[in-house]
This record gives structure tokens, C-alpha cells and sequence, in this order.
């Protein structure tokens, strides 16, 4: 009698905590649904003054106008303005140096060094320009036209 006591308790208690598993888990999965179906909705599109039709646009106050009219103008001084590139850009390459496009689609990565273990610094868009200043063992130095210089692999990139 006693062992069968003990049985039947112990048979209760495996099951309450399999139970309790099984809820728990079934709770997770229900709220990880949830929110992957509210992650795959596609907001409300906002709507724009300029897209209004002219019924509905908002009539500009006079606070406004005013507002607009007391603006500071900026005014750009003569050493503000950039620098004058060269008419031939082809001068400005020194010897050994071309000019290349990124003829992967998907771009390419800009590291610090020659070789798949240093950092990553940046990207290059496909298609866009750059000057390779070196080469070493399959990789490139390019130098971009916002003045950043970097690494990339060979085999990407078709002269210009």
C-alpha cells in the first residue's frame, strides 16, 4: 500500500511537470508567432503634404510666413568653397595607378589590409569609381573618390 502510494505520487509529479513543459512551450511558440506575424506587416504608408490633394492641405498661418521671412541667410565665404579638381584627371593619376569600376553586383567590402583577416573599413557600391594605387598577392589598394583608402580582392573591378 505504501508503495503504491509512493507510485502514484511520484507518476502525479512527472506528469505535472510534463505538463508544464508542454505548456510553457506551447505559450513560446504562440507569442514567437505573434510577433513574426506583426514583424511581416508592412507599416501604414505616411502621407505627405505634398501628396494631399488641395482640399485637405493645411492652410499656412501668419506665424508661418512670418516665420519664414526672419530666416538668416548663410553666407559661404570664398575659403568655404571646395578646391578646383584638375581639368584631366588622367594627370592627377601618378604612374602605376588606374582607374577601375566594381563589376561585382553586390559590391565589395573596403579592409584595412591585404587579406581577408583585417578589418573591414567600408564598402564599394557596384559600379562605382575608384584609382588602385597597388597590388599585393591578388589584392588591391584602391583610394575612393571620397578620399578613403583601402583594400579589396582582385577580380572584381574592370579598368576604365
Amino acid at each position: 500500500m505504501v508503495m503504491k502510494n509512493f507510485l502514484l505520487g511520484l507518476s502525479k509529479f512527472v506528469l505535472g511537470i510534463i505538463l508544464a513543459m508542454l505548456i510553457m512551450s506551447i505559450a513560446g511558440l504562440a507569442m514567437a508567432r505573434f510577433f513574426m506575424t506583426r514583424m511581416v506587416e508592412l507599416p501604414e504608408r505616411p502621407t505627405y503634404d505634398s501628396e494631399l490633394p488641395e482640399a485637405d492641405r493645411p492652410n499656412p498661418t501668419a506665424s508661418d510666413s512670418e516665420a519664414s521671412l526672419t530666416t538668416p541667410k548663410v553666407v559661404v565665404s570664398e575659403a568655404a568653397k571646395p578646391e578646383e579638381k584638375p581639368k584631366n584627371e588622367e594627370e592627377a593619376l601618378q604612374s602605376g595607378e588606374y582607374k577601375a569600376t566594381v563589376n561585382q553586383s553586390v559590391g565589395l567590402i573596403l579592409r584595412d589590409g591585404p587579406g581577408p583577416d583585417y578589418g573591414q573599413i567600408g564598402g564599394i557600391e557596384y559600379q562605382q569609381s575608384m584609382v588602385v594605387v597597388a597590388e599585393d598577392n591578388g589584392w588591391l589598394k584602391v583610394k575612393l573618390s571620397n578620399g578613403q583608402t583601402g583594400w579589396i580582392k582582385d577580380g572584381n573591378i574592370s579598368r576604365e
